[in-house]
């Protein structure tokens, strides 16, 4: 399966504001992982035993 012909079949088109869809593509992907990484980072808690006075020395 071609992807660039399955597109160009539905939309007409492999360009969109001048720019690749490939471009496109890859920018939707580095956004998803940056979504689920803070979405992992966010929800994580801080360790119990974790001090000032351990991090300061």
């Amino acid at each position: 399966m071609n992807w660039k012909e399955l597109w160009m079949t539905l939309f007409g088109t492999t360009e969109w504001l001048g720019l690749n869809i490939g471009f496109w593509v890859a920018m939707a992907v580095v956004l998803l992982i940056v979504i689920v990484m803070n979405v992992v980072f966010w929800t994580m808690k801080p360790k119990a035993d974790a001090k000032e006075s351990d991090i300061v020395n």
